[in-house]
């Protein structure tokens, strides 16, 4: 399940679930740094170059993936401008979920057995920073296996760092918390009650910022 609200101007953020072959789902969420019609546009191409090389190459590996769609879009972006990233693939015979970052927010696996939380956060940086030798040496992938009932979240930094009228942020801990404690619930609900507590704590401020949160439950 995803949940997206623009801000008031053209968004930056997307997600996206690929289907890479027969085996393997991914599910990409990504943050754009600028905002109106530039933002949109980077958007649009990181999402087609992400696509072609995930799809056409049939590539199993997320941080292979994003070095090649990181060459095509590195060439093309205008300076200053980039696109962080967090893309998964879950290969559906064996449960492995391997995650590679080009410097986005960490993902959150909810352990329904344990009933506990963990981060994972492999290393990379933003595309579009570096044409590929910075990037290659930077990005890393990370594998887990998920379990009956498992829970993942991904999200943009909108969604921690909104803000209320007296310019405090939701912050990282109150997300955590919010998500351990509604992890056990159907993923529908679970986002209604997320962006419940969000909208709790901005009140009438104005949003600032792209919010984009997508969850899945491993059954």
């Amino acid at each position: 399940s995803a949940y997206y609200r623009p801000s008031k101007e053209v968004g930056g953020d997307y997600y996206d679930f690929i289907e890479v072959d027969e085996e393997n789902e991914g599910i990409i969420v990504a943050d754009v740094s600028g905002k109106g019609v530039p933002g949109s546009l980077v958007m649009t191409m990181a999402r087609a170059f992400i696509r072609m090389e995930a799809e056409r190459g049939k590539n199993p590996s997320p941080a292979d993936t994003l070095m090649k769609a990181n060459r095509m879009l590195a060439q093309d972006i205008k300076k200053g401008m980039f696109v962080t990233a967090l893309y998964c693939i879950l290969n559906k015979r064996t449960n492995e979920l391997r995650v590679a970052s080009a410097g986005h927010n960490p993902m959150v696996v909810w352990r329904a057995a344990a009933g506990r939380m963990e981060l994972v956060n492999p290393n990379g940086i933003a595309l579009g920073f570096d044409k590929g030798p910075v990037f290659e040496r930077t990005v890393k992938e990370e594998k887990i296996v998920l379990g009956h009932g498992d829970r993942i979240v991904m999200f943009t930094d909108g969604t921690v760092e909104a803000m209320n009228s007296a310019n405090q942020e939701f912050g990282d801990d109150r997300f955590y918390k919010l998500i351990r404690d509604l992890a056990p619930r159907d993923s529908n609900q679970m986002l209604n009650l997320l962006v419940k507590a969000l909208d709790e704590h901005k009140g009438h401020a104005p949003q600032s910022d792209d919010i984009t949160i997508v969850t899945l439950r491993y059954l």
